[in-house]
């Protein structure tokens, strides 16, 4: 093994065996809270849906279960908590949401297929969103003007059809399967239109409130997504890489097409790990609270090594750099570079 894989291997099984009961009482904690909210937000906007305190609180609560739900989602279908005893539930075979508006396995699938070939255009399925440009080969199309807004509103109800087709094209699914399609109906149900129908002559209030509380979870999970995943060097430096990489030159592409910034201690434990985005990637299955003390050892082996580590002071310093590329791929290219991704 390659010095390189080598220290980081050695660095990851350290990491793994600290997994336990802890970690997982931590997400079951933050499950909770989710809950909790999640009734608090329904029974204002039920109660009193009509009263303009009640639906801005009503609405942020149901904004946050949504958040915290598509962060736990990604945390499980990783299997952190798959060898934990008692982990039941929370293991990537049996978890499941209505929060979110896709199968929890469909999001597994994919962001393995991710997590394998990050960035690279047209094998990580985070490349062909139709709505997002993130590559110069990608071919534009007038939407893209708004490569920094629209791709933002409906990004988790795009990928219910984006992944379930990516997966498809790629033969890891029948094209006959369609409880994709059942799951975001049933989404669209429960989140627009039972509550609705609850609340009677009131309903629009709640439609409303439940459009909003979505583009909130969206736009948070666009925004951590876009801050470690998007940016003139990560999106760039290896979007053509070879298919087979081993050792040392696997490593150095995990590192170099991810970045990380930092986040305050409690913010750091509401967002699934995403601010410590290269060691998710180099340690997918730990849980997000282990990875802060995991950066500080991954970028001393990156530099005893010379392999580049992208951190930004914040999210906003990272947002700045990914708003940046963005707005560069949503400007006209010149004439024949509009080649399909």
């Amino acid at each position: 093994m390659d010095a390189l894989a080598r220290d980081v291997h050695d660095l990851g099984r350290r990491l793994r065996a600290r997994v336990g009961h802890a970690d997982l009482m931590l997400v079951k904690c933050l499950k909770w809270t989710a809950r909790f909210a999640e009734i608090l937000g329904r029974a204002l906007l039920v109660l009193l849906p009509v009263s303009p305190v009640a639906w801005v609180l009503g609405t942020l609560a149901v904004a946050y279960y949504l958040s915290i739900e598509a962060q736990l989602n990604h945390t499980i279908m990783h299997g952190a908590f798959a060898r934990v005893k008692g982990a039941g539930r929370y293991h990537p075979d049996r978890y499941e949401t209505i929060a979110n508006p896709f199968r929890s396995n469909t999001w597994g699938d994919a962001h393995h297929i991710h997590h394998g070939r990050p960035s690279v255009l047209g094998e990580d399925p985070d490349t062909v969103h139709p709505l997002f440009r993130v590559h110069p080969g990608t071919r534009f199309r007038f939407w893209h003007r708004l490569n920094t807004f629209v791709g933002a509103l409906f990004v988790f109800e795009c990928w219910a059809i984006d992944y379930d087709l990516f997966l498809k094209r790629a033969g890891k699914r029948r094209w006959s399967d369609h409880q994709e399609l059942l799951k975001l109906a049933l989404y669209v149900g429960y989140h627009f239109v039972l509550f609705s129908v609850l609340v009677g002559s009131s309903w629009p209030l709640v439609v409303l409130s439940a459009f909003v509380a979505m583009w909130i979870r969206n736009g948070i999970f666009t925004a951590l997504q876009t801050a470690s995943s998007v940016g003139a060097n990560v999106s760039t430096t290896h979007a053509s890489a070879p298919r087979r990489l081993r050792g040392d030159a696997y490593v150095r592409f995990q590192v170099e097409s991810s970045k990380n910034f930092k986040l305050d201690p409690v913010t750091e434990v509401l967002c699934g790990g995403l601010d410590r985005h290269i060691e998710h990637h180099l340690f997918p299955t730990l849980p997000p609270n282990l990875l802060p003390a995991a950066s500080r050892e991954v970028r001393v082996i990156a530099e005893r090594h010379g392999v580049r580590y992208e951190e930004h002071a914040s999210i906003w310093k990272s947002l700045r750099d990914s708003f940046g590329w963005l707005g560069r791929m949503a400007r006209v290219p010149p004439h024949g570079q509009h080649r399909e991704g």
